[in-house]
C-alpha cells in the first residue's frame, strides 16, 4: 500500500499537482492541512481542485482553513475570550463552503474512514488545531462537536480508535502531531517561535495514541504538519520520527515548490506498508 501524505499546501496546488498524483498510481491520498493562506477563499479554490483527483482522499483542516485573517491572529495571540466568540462567527458556514468545494473528498475531523479494499482505517483527529497545551477556535469545536477541553477531545478520540475493526490497520491523520515528542526547536513538533522552545504537540492525540497502544489497536503512523520544516532562525526540522512503535511524520515542506532546471516539482511524502514494515520517503514530483 502507497500513500501520499500532501503537507502544509498555502496555496501552492493546481491541476497539475492533480495529475501527477493521479498518475503516481497511489491508494490514498491525504492531505494534513491549511490549503488556504490568510483567508478562506484562496483554500476554496485549492479545494475545488482537490476535488478532481481521480485517487481517493481524504483532507484535514487546519488553523488557516475556514477562517479568516482576524480570527487567525486572535487565536494566536490568545485574545479575550470574548473577542475571540464574535470572530468566530460565521465559522460554520466557512467551514460548510469549503466542505463543498471538496466535493466528493471528505472534510475530516473526530470522524474514522475505513477503507476495506485496503484493510485500513484512518482516523482523524482534532481539526482545526493550532498546536500546543489549549483548544483553539472554541465556540466552533463547541457548537459542532461539543468539545470544550483538552479532556473533551481526548475522550472523543479514543472512542473512535475503540471503533476500529481488529482486522484494520491504523493511521491517524492531524494537523499537528501529538506532545511527548521533543520541546527543542528543532524537534518535529518543538517550538520555534518562542526563546524557551517547547513541546508544541496536541496532548489530546497523545493520550488517544497512549489509549490505542493500552486496549490492542495498534497506530502505524500519525501523520501530520502545520511545524514548518524551515526553522525559524535557521536550520531544519526534524521531519520524521519512530517511537514507540509509531512513525511520526511531519509533511509540511513550506514553500512545497521548487523549480529545476528540467522541471517545476511539488513535494509530498510517500508512506509505503508492506508485510507489516511502514517507510517514509520524501518525494519530489514532477508536474
Amino acid at each position: 500500500m502507497r500513500i501520499a501524505v500532501v503537507g502544509d499546501v498555502h496555496l501552492v496546488w493546481d491541476e497539475r499537482d492533480v495529475r501527477a498524483l493521479d498518475a503516481a498510481g497511489y491508494d490514498l491520498v491525504l492531505f494534513v492541512g491549511d490549503l488556504a493562506g490568510y483567508g478562506p477563499a484562496g483554500g476554496e479554490a485549492v479545494a475545488r481542485s482537490i476535488a478532481t483527483l481521480k485517487t481517493p482522499a481524504l483532507v484535514m483542516p487546519g488553523n488557516h482553513d475556514a477562517v479568516t485573517l482576524a480570527q487567525l491572529a486572535a487565536e494566536v495571540l490568545r485574545a479575550p475570550n470574548a473577542l475571540r466568540h464574535v470572530l468566530a462567527l460565521g465559522m460554520v458556514q466557512r467551514v460548510e463552503r469549503l466542505r463543498r468545494a471538496l466535493g466528493p473528498v471528505p472534510l475530516c475531523g473526530y470522524s474514522l474512514h475505513a477503507f476495506e479494499s485496503l484493510g485500513l482505517s484512518v482516523v482523524a483527529a482534532r481539526p482545526h488545531t493550532i498546536g500546543g497545551p489549549r483548544i483553539p477556535f472554541a465556540r466552533y469545536l463547541t457548537q459542532q462537536f461539543s468539545v470544550r477541553t483538552l479532556e473533551d477531545s481526548a475522550e472523543r478520540l479514543c472512542a473512535l480508535i475503540d471503533q476500529v475493526p481488529a482486522h484494520h490497520r491504523l493511521v491517524v491523520l492531524a494537523h499537528c502531531g501529538p506532545s511527548g515528542l521533543g520541546a527543542a526547536r528543532s524537534d518535529i513538533y518543538g517550538c520555534d517561535f518562542r526563546p524557551e522552545q517547547g513541546d508544541w504537540g496536541d496532548p489530546d492525540l497523545a493520550e488517544a495514541l497512549e489509549h490505542a497502544s493500552r486496549t490492542g489497536k495498534p497506530v502505524l503512523a500519525v501523520v501530520a504538519g502545520h511545524m514548518h520544516h524551515r526553522v525559524r532562525g535557521g536550520g531544519e526540522r526534524r521531519w520524521q520520527l519512530q517511537g514507540d512503535g509509531v512513525l511520526h511524520v511531519n509533511a509540511a515542506r513550506v514553500p512545497r515548490a521548487r523549480r529545476t532546471a528540467a522541471s517545476d516539482e511539488r513535494h509530498h511524502v510517500c508512506l509505503t506498508l508492506d508485510d507489516g514494515a511502514i517507510r517514509a520517503e520524501p518525494v519530489w514530483l514532477a508536474v
